[in-house]
């Protein structure tokens, strides 16, 4: 989905549906407007900064570049708010930083260079592919920090995306679970995660270890495997591997209904709560 609406699917590739900033459906923009509009409005932090930084561009131009295209503005000018993104992001000493290859930096400064990058052009929403994946877990918090500090303080909206529930439960306001590339429940992120709907979100969390577990208990697994992304099945994409599941999960499958203000799931059979009211026919999300 985030790479849909970066507009880095591959070529062969068909987008459907709308994906809305601001009001503009950004699929029904012209290749000349969507390009203007991503880094500049909208911009991604990748999560292996190895790979997605230049290895033989030095830091500054790597930096500076988003800012002469979009802002128009001179060498000079993106120099200083270089070393100013730098220390926003909290790479020490950022004069000689600036010169450097990305190979000559850690893994925890590589991604802090991707954010200055990414935050270049002052976005107003900054999508954050599992931004700590490879770093050991005190940079982790850091990176997590940094990033719940910038949106914060720049009044910027952000999308996590990440498998860690942790991360995903003290860091977010809204959480949308997604299993085989379907919407399977949404909304805030307190509600869903103590009064899951979804089957599958149920058993994600009962999957997930706790400082509660016992030492030698076994960890609860969700049986089978995922569905083949070419030829998924009908109807619900998790009903194959849920005990509750019955041939009406299959065809047409579940309506995304809503349990309580802005709590919805996608199942026929979800976990005991408040009786669920249908606002949405057909399939869940694309």
């Amino acid at each position: 989905m985030a790479r849909a609406i970066m507009g880095l699917m591959p070529p062969r590739s068909a987008c459907t549906g709308e994906v809305r900033l601001q009001g503009r459906d950004l699929f029904s923009l012209s290749k000349k407007e969507k390009q203007e509009l991503l880094g500049k409005q909208i911009a991604m932090v990748f999560q292996d900064p190895g790979r997605s930084l230049n290895p033989v561009v030095r830091v500054e131009r790597q930096i500076s570049e988003g800012m002469r295209k979009h802002l128009g503005v001179s060498k000079s000018e993106a120099h200083t708010r270089a070393l100013q993104l730098l220390n926003e992001v909290g790479v020490p000493d950022p004069e000689p930083r600036l010169r450097n290859y990305p190979h000559e930096m850690s893994g925890g400064m590589r991604q802090r260079v991707m954010l200055a990058i990414a935050l270049a052009c002052e976005p107003v929403l900054l999508i954050a592919d599992e931004p700590t994946t490879a770093l050991d877990v005190t940079i982790q918090r850091q990176i997590l920090d940094l990033l719940r500090s910038v949106q914060r303080d720049r009044g910027m909206a952000m999308m996590l995306i990440s498998h860690d529930l942790s991360v995903v439960a003290g860091r977010t306001d809204r959480v949308s679970v997604m299993y085989a590339g379907r919407l399977s429940e949404t909304g805030p992120t307190r509600g869903v995660f103590e009064s899951p709907r979804h089957r599958y979100t149920e058993a994600l969390l009962a999957a997930t270890p706790s400082l509660a577990t016992e030492r030698h208990q076994r960890l609860r697994v969700i049986d089978g495997s995922l569905p083949d992304p070419v030829s998924p099945p009908a109807g619900c994409r998790f009903a194959p591997r849920c005990e509750f599941s019955t041939s009406a999960c299959i065809d047409p499958g579940p309506a995304l209904i809503t349990s309580s203000r802005e709590h919805q799931f996608a199942c026929l059979h979800p976990v005991e709560s408040a009786a669920p009211s249908t606002v949405a026919a057909g399939q869940g999300g694309h």
